[in-house]
């Protein structure tokens, strides 16, 4: 199963960096496109013609897209509506959100991290309130550890 995969990456991604002007991430069978431009209308109409050569890749490579997996956040210090930002991949409108999961981060559009803080303090409440009656405090140190601080330091680069 790991030789597919890595032959499986190989053969997906190994030039899909050239086929656009977007700055490509990949990780695994995952790939997110970012760009910037400091104008509105020349990031949508570049963001769109982007696309169409990914599609164009993608097809070219006998693969295909899952519009209903495909997202896009529009990040900007701007009071701008993203609603009026429209992408649309082949005939495929994509709607921006102001909430994306990022290799299990929670990403919103301020780069807030308020949502990811939220989903780990439910979690938190959560099970150190079922266990706290329970177990004794090293244990709960352990819990707290393993799952709880792991999804606070995930995304921490050193």
């Amino acid at each position: 199963m790991v030789l597919f995969r890595l032959c499986f990456s190989l053969f997906t991604f190994n030039d899909i960096t050239k086929a656009s002007s977007f700055h490509t991430t990949l990780f695994a069978d995952d790939i997110n496109l970012h760009i910037a431009n400091s104008c509105f209308n020349v990031l949508q109409t570049t963001v769109n013609r982007d696309l169409c050569k990914i599609d164009h890749w993608l097809r070219a490579n006998k693969l295909s897209l899952n519009y209903n997996k495909t997202n896009v956040m529009l990040l900007t210090s701007r009071k701008h509506n993203p609603a009026s930002f429209e992408v649309i991949i082949n005939k495929h409108n994509i709607s921006p959100e102001d909430n994306l999961k990022y290799l299990g981060v929670l990403l919103d559009n301020e780069l807030s991290w308020k949502p990811h803080v939220q989903k780990v303090k439910t979690r938190a409440c959560g099970i150190l309130s079922k266990l706290k009656h329970y177990k004794t405090l090293p244990i709960l140190k352990v819990v707290y550890n393993s799952v709880i601080h792991l999804y606070l330091s995930y995304s921490i680069l050193n």
